[in-house]
């Protein structure tokens, strides 16, 4: 997350960095700080919170001098042009690079008196971020109700403009505009009930119709959009998976099988052969043994070599 000001102080200067951080929040300036910091080290996710910050506030005392991890918040702020604000908390001079810097002295600053230095340091901070007129605000007292009402006119894009905006809403009771989430969410929402088929109704007196929630011209664009988009995929979807089943089909199409021999039983489609009764012979085997020529084959072959000799 980014803040307008990433607050470092001792953790013995807490006290004073709190009150500094509510003056500071009292004007709508985000700021960061670790009210349950009890160590010296700065790790990874500190330095992301101080290069995400585009100012650094730190608070130099005796304590803040000593503390690692004060120096080493400020040698960030230090390395980035235009991001170091420094204030002192007492007389203590911190050591270079940060004595070229500009300190503000806040030691007298209590909850009930707030010196002139922290009206100085209100400006610089509103300077670099763009805020024009705030130390006016800050001059106003409780009796100027007709001054703030008119400064608050004159910087309708200020945080404190944008803040008593709000507050005037709520009190009339005016709800916020939804935001860019909940506005894609109730699209996707009206998608699913545009393709769903509504259900049946049961029979019985007419209801009267419930009041829809209201919605921007976009959500409800949006809305339709989605659903027509969403309708036509879901039916080339099934289109396309009707068409892959019936190829399938036709590739592994079954053949006819052969025709079976129905002299032969046949057991769950598989041929089994005829088995004789016990002494008989099959006929097939009576074929083969059936007597013929008697052929003397212990004497030689006489070959007549002049057969068929014209000579």
């Amino acid at each position: 997350m980014s803040y307008d000001v990433f607050l470092v102080s001792a953790i013995e200067d807490r006290d004073t960095a709190k009150l500094i951080a509510r003056r500071l929040r009292s004007l709508k300036f985000r700021v960061w700080l670790d009210q349950k910091q009890e160590d010296e080290i700065f790790d990874a996710k500190d330095a992301r919170d101080a290069t995400g910050s585009p100012s650094m506030l730190v608070l130099w005392s005796e304590a803040g001098v000593k503390s690692d991890w004060v120096r080493a918040a400020a040698s960030i702020g230090h390395s980035r042009p235009g991001t170091l604000i420094e204030a002192a908390l007492d007389k203590t001079v911190p050591y270079e690079p940060f004595t070229a810097h500009r300190r503000y002295p806040l030691a007298a600053m209590t909850s009930r008196n707030t010196p002139r230095a922290f009206v100085d340091l209100i400006e610089e901070l509103a300077e670099r971020q763009g805020r024009a007129g705030l130390c006016d605000w800050i001059s106003y007292g409780a009796q100027d109700e007709e001054q703030r009402v008119a400064w608050l006119a004159a910087h309708p894009a200020d945080p404190l403009a944008l803040d008593a905006q709000k507050k005037r809403e709520k009190e009339l009771g005016v709800k916020p505009a939804p935001a860019r989430e909940a506005i894609g969410a109730a699209a996707l929402a009206a998608a699913a009930m545009r393709v769903s088929p509504p259900p049946t109704a049961m029979p019985g007196p007419p209801r009267p119709a419930a009041a829809s929630p209201l919605a921007s011209n976009g959500a409800i664009a949006s809305a339709t959009l989605a659903g027509e988009a969403l309708g036509f995929s879901t039916l080339m979807g099934v289109g396309v998976a009707i068409g892959a089943m019936l190829f399938l089909a036709w590739v592994f199409r079954s053949h006819p099988a052969p025709p079976l021999n129905r002299g032969l039983p046949a057991i769950a489609n598989a041929q089994m052969p005829v088995t004789c009764p016990a002494g008989t012979v099959p006929r097939s085997m009576i074929r083969v043994l059936e007597p013929g020529a008697i052929i003397d084959d212990t004497q030689p072959v006489i070959v007549d070599d002049t057969a068929g000799d014209p000579g």
